[in-house]
């Protein structure tokens, strides 16, 4: 890699428009990386909805990303991984669009002295399946849940995604976040414990404008082929069940403690309710699809049906787990919501 991961301090360099440093970052950027205007979101998103992003912006390096960042200044950015559990707005995003790519997808692997243990530091772009089956096939085991988790280890750690199994918190060690600091007017990129970010069910307490660059996974020596029978075992349960292969976002809703958001949904009658092109999976109540060129009004309006009604029936909100790029989702479901509630829907 260009350069090492440690903590600094990146001073913003905002004397030209940010249209004219990012072009210049494009320019002199190396063949890792890329700058591209007026670029599809519906391209990189798992649900094939999303309007154009006015920026659009592949990093492969570290150096890249420290130039980026400098060149990024004070604009809002949005880090996105494969778009898989990700809603983009109709109308597009103004506001740069950034995925790690090449090297910031990739990972390392640090034996321990006793060649029992080892520590895995893993670059956020790095995609969850292929990290999965990096792993096996260097004899590490402990991070098979993973490859059950569509998307990128940036996207996994913001979530601390995981499966009834295991969470990421069980094997995340630490993690390296860049971090907006608009009073400083730098960027700092800093080190955080796993225990510092208050992981919990499908939830990483990050700081406001920060950016996951990378993390490490502490990880053991074991029966690497009855893991990947459990990895066989859980694709075929999974392919069983969910509806992977349709455009979703996966799991549209996070479990309530004690019951599931699928099984709430399909009792309130909504499983195969569709509303314009999104549809509620007629295999799982809980995965919502694009079946017929949906619009993420489409998405919301169906998602804001499935929790009024489950309000109304079991006096439980669900907790969206679809992550909003570029616009405010939950304002615009609670509006949506509000309306079903004049009506009386």
């Amino acid at each position: 890699m260009s350069d090492s991961l440690r903590e600094r301090w990146i001073d913003w360099s905002p004397s030209l428009s940010l249209d004219e440093r990012l072009q210049r970052w494009g320019r002199e950027t190396s063949s890792s990386s890329r700058y591209v205007t007026d670029e599809p979101l519906s391209r990189h998103s798992s649900l094939r909805i999303g309007g154009m992003a006015d920026h659009w912006i592949e990093v492969g390096t570290l150096d890249d990303l420290w130039a980026l960042l400098a060149a990024l200044g004070d604009s809002d950015c949005y880090p996105v991984g494969l778009g898989s559990n990700t809603l983009f707005p109709d109308e597009g995003i103004e506001e740069p669009v950034i995925r790690l790519v090449d090297e910031l997808a990739s990972f390392t692997v640090q034996p321990e002295s006793d060649g029992r243990a080892c520590t895995a530091h893993v670059m956020a772009g790095a995609i969850n399946a292929h990290l999965v089956r990096g792993l096996l096939g260097d004899g590490w085991v402990g991070a098979e849940f993973l490859i059950l988790i569509p998307g990128t280890f940036g996207g996994a750690v913001a979530l601390n995604a995981g499966t009834k199994e295991k969470e990421l918190k069980a094997i995340l060690d630490s993690v390296w976040l860049a971090i907006r600091d608009d009073e400083a007017e730098q960027w700092r990129v800093e080190r955080r414990t796993a225990q510092s970010l208050a992981m919990r069910y499908r939830h990483t307490k990050l700081p406001p404008q920060a950016m996951v660059v990378s993390g490490s996974l502490h990880l053991e020596t074991g029966d690497v082929e009855a893991a990947r029978e459990r990895v066989q075992q859980d694709k075929k349960r999974r392919n069983r069940t969910q509806p992977y292969r349709l455009a979703s976002v996966g799991s549209t809703f996070a479990n309530p403690v004690g019951d599931f958001a699928g099984r709430l949904i399909e009792q309130v009658g909504l499983k195969g309710k569709s509303i314009g092109g999104a549809a509620i999976s007629s295999l799982h109540a809980n995965f919502f699809i694009n079946q017929s060129d949906a619009t993420a009004e489409d998405f919301l309006r169906l998602m804001a049906l499935a929790r009024h009604r489950v309000r109304c029936d079991f006096d439980i909100d669900l907790r969206p787990e679809v992550r909003f790029v570029g616009f405010d989702g939950r304002a615009r479901m609670r509006e949506l919501e509000r309306e079903l509630e004049d009506k009386n829907v």
